[in-house]
C-alpha cells in the first residue's frame, strides 16, 4: 500500500494552489492503484478548502500560523500520524519546513519549486531525502546548481485543461485590437510596463482598447500610471475574474510582460484558447514560447519592444491568428492533464523507489 501527502498551504486562488488541485487526482489514482490513499491538506480558512468544501474525498485542513509553533505543528503531527505517508510531497516552502520536522524516518519528502527563490537546506538533516519537483527547466537547473544531486531533481511542467471556449483573434470586423492581460498585481509580473507600451502605441495613433484581469498591492500605482498617460478610456483594471479562460478568449492578443516566472498558468491558458502572446523572453515562457512560430518574445522591462511586438500583430491579423493556432495545438499537445499524469507518474515511479 502507497500512502501520500500532499500539502499546500496558501491562502489565495493562485497558480501555486491550481497546481496543488492538479496533482492531487492524479496522486490519488497513484495511491489508490496500490491500496493506498492520498491525503490532501490545505490552510484552515483558505481559499481552496472554501471552494472544495464539498470534494470527495475531501481535503484535510489545518492552521497555518508559522513552521515552528505549537499549534501549527500538533496539527502537522496529528495529520501525519493519521496519514502514516510513504511520501510526503509539499508545494511551497513553509509546508516543506513544516512537514520534515514531523515526517516519519522511512519516508520520502518531496518539495514542488514554483519559482527561483527555494530552500535548498544542504546542511539540514532531511537534505539526503528531500526531492525537488520543479515546474520548469531552469528551476531544475537552479536546484543542481545550489547543490541537489542531479537523480533527486525532477522536471513536471505545469498544465491546463483543454478550455471549453475558443478565441477568434481579430475576428470582429470593426472593432479595435482587444489586448488582454492577466495576473496579480505585483511588480515582478510588468504590468508597469505594459502600460508604458500602450501609452506608446496611443502616441502612434493606433487604435486597441486593453483589459488587465486581476487583484494586488500593485493597483494603485498602475491606476496612478494609467492616469498619468491618460488612458482611462482604454486601459482597465477589471479585477479577479472565476473564468479566466472565457476572459483570456474575448481578447485578439494576450500581453506577458512579466519579469519572473516559474513555469506560467496564465500563458498556458491564453495559448490554450488559441490567442497569439507577446511575451517577455524569460526562464519558463522560453521553455514554452517559440519566436515567431507560436508566440512573440520581446525583452522584459521594455516597453518599446512590447509596443512593436503588438503593433506588429495587429498589422498583420492573418499571422497573429496562425500563431495562436500554433499555440493553442503547442499547449493541448504538450501541456494537457494526459501529460501532466504521465510525467508526475513517472516521477512518483522514480522518488518511491519503483522506476
Amino acid at each position: 500500500m502507497t500512502a501520500i501527502l500532499h500539502a499546500m498551504l496558501g491562502k489565495g486562488l493562485g497558480g501555486l494552489e491550481q497546481v496543488f488541485l492538479d496533482y492531487q487526482p492524479i496522486l490519488e489514482a497513484y495511491a489508490a492503484a496500490d491500496g493506498g490513499a492520498a491525503t490532501g491538506v490545505v490552510r484552515t480558512g483558505g481559499k481552496v478548502a472554501a471552494q472544495q468544501a464539498g470534494r470527495v474525498p475531501p481535503l484535510t485542513t489545518m492552521p497555518a500560523y508559522t513552521d515552528w509553533d505549537p499549534l501549527t505543528l500538533g496539527a502537522a503531527r496529528r495529520i501525519v500520524r493519521t496519514a502514516a505517508p510513504d511520501l510526503i510531497l509539499s508545494h511551497g516552502q513553509r509546508p516543506a519546513r513544516l512537514m520534515a520536522r514531523v515526517a516519519p524516518p522511512g519516508a520520502v519528502l518531496a518539495v514542488c519549486v514554483h519559482k527561483p527563490a527555494f530552500d535548498v537546506e544542504t546542511s539540514s538533516p532531511h537534505f539526503a531525502r528531500t526531492h525537488y519537483v520543479c515546474v520548469g527547466r531552469h528551476l531544475a537547473e537552479l536546484a543542481v546548481e545550489r547543490g541537489v544531486p542531479a537523480e533527486r531533481v525532477h522536471v513536471v511542467p505545469n498544465a491546463v485543461k483543454p478550455p471549453a471556449v475558443r478565441a477568434a483573434p481579430f475576428g470582429q470586423a470593426g472593432r479595435p485590437p482587444r489586448i488582454v492581460a492577466a495576473g496579480r498585481l505585483h511588480p515582478k509580473k510588468g504590468f508597469d510596463v505594459l502600460v508604458a507600451a500602450l501609452a506608446l502605441l496611443r502616441d502612434q495613433d493606433q487604435a486597441f482598447d486593453c483589459e488587465i484581469a486581476g487583484e494586488g498591492d500593485e493597483r494603485p500605482k498602475l491606476e496612478g500610471l494609467i492616469a498619468q498617460h491618460g488612458l482611462q478610456d482604454r486601459v482597465r483594471l477589471v479585477g479577479w475574474r472565476g473564468d479566466v479562460p472565457a476572459f483570456l478568449a474575448t481578447g485578439d492578443v494576450f500581453a506577458f510582460p512579466s519579469y519572473q516566472e516559474g513555469f506560467p498558468l496564465v500563458l498556458l491558458e491564453a495559448m490554450a484558447v488559441g490567442l497569439p502572446a507577446v511575451s517577455s523572453a524569460i526562464p519558463g515562457p522560453v521553455e514554452i514560447i517559440q519566436d515567431g512560430v507560436n508566440g512573440a518574445l520581446v525583452a522584459p522591462g521594455d516597453p518599446a519592444a512590447v509596443a512593436r511586438a503588438l503593433a506588429s500583430l495587429a498589422a498583420a491579423p492573418e499571422k497573429a491568428v496562425a500563431l495562436g493556432a500554433a499555440a493553442r495545438a503547442k499547449v493541448l499537445a504538450d501541456y494537457g492533464p494526459a501529460s501532466l499524469k504521465r510525467r508526475l507518474d513517472t516521477v512518483l515511479d522514480r522518488m518511491l523507489g519503483r522506476a
